[in-house]
């Protein structure tokens, strides 16, 4: 557990390193350059990272279409860990283009994921990183590292999510057609700019019990409260590795954020309304 931290940490350090000395920006290629949308440059960018961090690990990119993106591994230790990295490009305005939630495609999030090594299948940590890039995509003007259980922590939904896309086939009059049912997942979006105790700043969200007795509490600037629908209450540090070092983090004295995403346990249940051409009739 005390490794993982210190992966963690020392990532995290890094990439805001990165940003105080401005040692970015990172240029987007254009979408006729990348091949694909999951091709993404920026996601290179931060394996290079880690890589100059920890040149004596495996950093394992997964390939477009895969989650988790990034796998570490110590070959000394074999331990893993994995990254997936999320990015949104600003608006004009500052704020980001999401603002309640974030898509998660056809797999969910979570602190845990499945990888398979020659013919074992693992469960190690994921983390995820999330970027706000500016609106010229030069600069990265805001980051989340967090811990994915942060975003949800139910291994086994996670897993069922994996399995639930299903196709069926003799569709259609002649039966030659098919029908792709895919799942596809939005929760919180981290990035929000209306979250303003997290907007437009670099920090690090961590499980209170794993970090409070490491020397960067000190940087801790709040704690946000994740309670769930069974009644548990889960506690993580907000961690600004750019803010003043406190000598001695007094947790209780810290602004405690209960129901960050409440907003998205309010959303309805919405109709599908079929797109339609609609034209108007030129008589009179």
């Amino acid at each position: 557990m005390e490794e993982k931290n210190s992966i963690i940490l020392a990532i995290y350090g890094h990439l805001i390193g990165q940003i105080e000395s401005n040692k970015i920006p990172v240029t987007i290629r254009p979408k006729t350059t990348i091949g694909t949308v999951q091709d993404d440059p920026f996601d290179e960018w931060v394996r290079e990272q880690i890589g100059v961090v920890f040149p004596q690990y495996d950093i394992v990119p997964t390939g477009p279409l895969m989650t988790p993106d990034i796998i570490i591994h110590d070959p000394a230790t074999n331990l893993f860990l994995s990254i997936e990295v999320k990015k949104l490009v600003q608006k004009a305005n500052g704020s980001d283009p999401r603002g309640l939630t974030l898509d998660y495609n056809s797999c969910l999030p979570c602190g845990s994921a499945l990888i398979k090594v020659d013919k074992e299948t693992l469960v190690i940590p994921c983390f995820y990183l999330f970027a706000l890039i500016s609106p010229d995509s030069q600069q990265i003007v805001g980051s989340i590292f967090m811990d994915g259980d942060f975003l949800n922590y139910d291994f086994n939904l996670h897993k069922e999510a994996k399995y639930a896309n299903v196709s069926e086939y003799g569709h259609g009059p002649y039966g030659e057609g098919s029908v792709r049912n895919r799942k596809m997942y939005t929760y919180p979006n981290p990035l929000n700019s209306k979250l303003s105790f997290l907007h437009l700043r670099h920090t690090l969200i961590v499980k209170k019990p794993d970090f409070e007795t490491f020397p960067v509490a000190g940087k801790a600037t709040d704690i946000v409260v994740r309670d769930d629908i069974y009644g548990n209450s889960f506690h993580y540090l907000v961690i600004d590795g750019l803010a003043e070092e406190k000598a001695s983090p007094q947790f209780a004295e810290l602004p405690h954020r209960t129901d960050i995403f409440k907003a998205c346990k309010q959303r309805l249940k919405k109709d599908r309304v079929a797109s339609i051409p609609h034209l108007m009739s030129k008589k009179k």
